[in-house]
């Protein structure tokens, strides 16, 4: 049940806590009655002495006692001459202290702001002010003065507190100007403002739902949206429709705009054949990519290839012996090709001999005094890189060196990487823009190996560059088909292969214990059955820990065998106890202990789209929680817990680059919008000692039979092969 709003009035005594870049304050307030009151929540620049009209609620915090959350805040000038020394002697009006700021009052009384407003001069009636300071208390009481203007104006048309604090931070005094003139701006600069918070702050200034300013801004943004559905361009007929549709414009004006935008610079129009539009960057991205690939490929040197050819055999051979490994041609072919072309893609799935093959690969540069770059496109990802190889492996993102200050990466063109091998592994993993930024830190005499599964599921940002590159035909691929990882005929491996080549998987008595199915074909029975899974099941059968050894990977958020319902069920019996201290975020219920995962790429704190990790403390009083990332501890204000969320369960593609001891996956007919073939391999292909499937046999077949790959509108396949 909702708690009921109250209001309290009261001048603001003492600031407990203040943070600057969020807004949020704990404060002491002297209600009228003379109670001292907490109160906490966002109060951007409220200062000691102004009178607080506050609404909100009463809370009772487990460590501080008895607090009053706000809601929303009103704010007027002080009243009493106590309250005015208070306000100007908090910090707020640069060349005024405690002591000045009681001369001040002492000399001025009731009328100490008014002369602040209208007859600044006038302070040089008190002892111990000059033109200089009063230059400095003006310079700073105006800007004071500016802020909370420019914070009242934005709410005045309809922009929440939290919102307008984000406008001011980036625009500062030109924050009104900037929502007159181009709202839209707001969903460019500014974090969490999206196309369709700045069309509805537009809409309420007054700008036309037809205006060329606002159709331009659409189309930007169908745009942005095609590449977080992982396309660098959309067919023209298709961006104008889609577009039309969602702004509810005539086309006319469309056609308009593209020609606009193009002319800005802002879009690319390719109108060789099927017209194309990208926006500028993407294009310039898959551009860059065919160029550079190109340019490490023409500098083959032959004369070298030849030369190496005669030692790569014995080098093969004394490192067989001494590792008692038995390579076969392919084998032994894959590594010839590594060590004497420019460019390969080494492919296959799970026991196919990547791992093996890899390490063959770094002792044989090693002989040859090579420097040698491991690296992968998430923490987890290049983790699991150093426990194959042994050898140091790094994000994509450390091996360029990204600097988060300036959001650039150091490693580039003018500074490439210092190395004569760079090796690349879980490469179905890179988008467009990443794969630009790492080749352009590559000299052309640097060799590029590029290991992945080209049968799991693509990217998550634009582009399907590793399949594009395959496609291409442009450059050498060695296809690993055969699996001489058995492990005691282990049923994972056998099945997801099985899966990958279109056939049902083998779901009779396991023989080694690492592969089940379970039949359930009811929602609400599949959940059920999941939940004894983790509590009891499991842990009892294979020792595991619910919380660090098992997964649940689904594929889709929604329903009630949806991410979003299994995190709440699961949170519900593995974290029941810690409902005292919590936070709530979008409807997501926080607590100590809970298994979270990181939606995107957070470089300042050096933290990755897809890490997971557990609450270690909720800090409610400061408005902070932090994360234990294997070891890395990390902190959120509340402001930003946008950027986790829940992981008891979470969706097949964010599981990408990450292995698991065990991995429970429902599949349900329910699910049947996103059953597909690479979907369910790449979810099998995700553990490494054990698999449970929850659902039904129809729902397997439907995902088995599917092998129509979502199409993703990409233009690297082609580009390569003008080249």
């Amino acid at each position: 049940m909702e708690k009921q709003s109250y209001k309290i009035n009261g001048v603001l005594e003492k600031i407990v806590f203040k943070n600057s870049e969020t807004g949020f304050l704990v404060g002491k307030v002297r209600t009228g009655d003379g109670s001292l009151v907490t109160v906490v929540g966002n109060a951007f620049e409220v200062q000691c002495g102004e009178s607080l009209d506050i609404t909100g609620k009463w809370v009772m915090n487990k460590n501080y006692g008895k607090q009053f959350e706000i809601e929303s805040i009103q704010t007027s000038q002080p009243l009493t001459i106590n309250g005015i020394k208070k306000y100007l002697g908090s910090g707020l009006i640069k060349g005024i202290g405690p002591v000045m700021a009681e001369r001040i009052v002492s000399h001025f009384g009731y009328g100490t702001l008014k002369i602040l407003d209208e007859e600044p001069m006038k302070l040089m009636e008190v002892d111990g002010i000059g033109e200089e300071r009063i230059k400095q208390i003006l310079k700073s009481w105006k800007k004071h003065r500016d802020i909370r203007d420019v914070m009242i104006s934005l709410q005045s048309i309809g922009i929440s507190r939290n919102y307008a604090l984000k406008i001011y931070n980036q625009y500062g005094d030109n924050s009104i100007n900037v929502v007159k003139t181009n709202p839209y701006r707001l969903s460019e600069d500014i974090s969490g403002i999206g196309f369709k918070i700045a069309d509805k702050i537009a809409l309420n200034s007054g700008i036309e739902k037809d205006s060329l300013f606002r159709i331009k801004a659409g189309l930007v943004y169908v745009l942005s949206e095609a590449e977080d559905a992982g396309h660098c361009y959309y067919p023209c007929e298709e961006l104008i429709e889609r577009t039309a549709t969602f702004l509810d414009v005539e086309i006319g004006k469309l056609v308009r705009a593209i020609t606009e935008l193009e002319k800005e610079g802002k879009i690319v129009v390719i109108k060789n054949g099927e017209k194309k539009i990208y926006l500028k960057n993407i294009y310039d991205a898959e551009k860059y990519v065919s160029k550079k690939i190109l340019e490490i490929l023409n500098d083959l040197n032959l004369r070298e290839i030849e030369d190496k050819k005669e030692n790569i055999a014995s080098l093969i051979e004394k490192i067989s012996a001494e590792e008692k490994i038995i390579l076969d041609y392919m084998q032994i072919k894959a590594i010839e090709k590594a060590v004497t072309e420019k460019i390969l893609i080494i492919t296959g799935g799970p026991g196919t001999g990547k791992s093996t093959i890899l390490n063959f690969i770094i002792k044989i540069f090693e002989n040859e005094n090579k420097r040698i770059l491991l690296g992968a496109p998430t923490g987890r990802a290049s983790k699991r890189l150093y426990e194959t190889t042994g050898k140091e492996a790094r994000t994509i993102h450390r091996l360029l060196n990204y600097n988060p200050k300036i959001h650039k990466f150091l490693k580039n063109e003018k500074e490439p990487v210092n190395a004569d091998v760079v090796i690349i592994d879980e490469a179905s993993m890179i988008d467009i823009r990443l794969m630009k930024d790492l080749l352009s830190a590559i000299r052309p005499e640097t060799r590029v190996i590029f290991v992945g599964d080209a049968d799991q599921l693509p990217s998550v940002g634009p582009g399907n560059v590793l399949s594009d590159m395959i496609n291409s035909r442009e450059i050498p691929v060695i296809r690993l088909e055969k699996i001489y990882r058995q492990e005691g005929e282990s049923l994972i491996i056998y099945n997801a292969h099985k899966v990958r080549d279109g056939e049902f998987p083998f779901i009779g008595k396991p023989k080694n214990n690492d592969f089940f199915f379970i039949e359930k074909n009811e929602p609400e029975k599949v959940v059920e059955f999941i939940l004894e899974l983790l509590t009891k099941r499991i842990p009892r059968s294979f020792n595991y820990d619910p919380l660090y050894d098992i997964q649940v990977l689904v594929p889709t958020n929604k329903g009630i065998v949806g991410v979003d319902n299994l995190n709440l069920q699961i949170q519900n019996v593995l974290n029941f106890n810690n409902n005292d201290k919590k936070v709530i975020k979008s409807s997501i219920q926080y607590r100590p202990g809970d298994k979270v995962i990181q939606l995107k790429n957070n470089y300042e704190k050096d933290i990755y789209n897809g890490d997971i990790g557990i609450i270690n403390n909720i800090n409610t009083e400061v408005e902070e929680l932090s994360v234990d990332f294997d070891g890395k501890i990390v902190t959120y204000s509340f402001f930003d817990l946008d950027e986790i969320s829940l992981s008891y369960a979470i969706s097949i593609h964010k599981s990408q680059g990450s292995e698991f001891k065990c991995v429970i996956i429902p599949l349900l007919t329910s699910h049947y919008m996103l059953l597909q073939r690479n979907l369910l391999y790449t979810a099998i292909t995700r553990a490494k000692e054990l698999v449970i499937i929850v659902g039904s046999k129809k729902a397997i077949g439907m995902a088995v039979n599917r092998n129509v790959v979502e199409r993703r509108y990409t233009g690297l396949k082609d580009m390569l092969l003008k080249c």
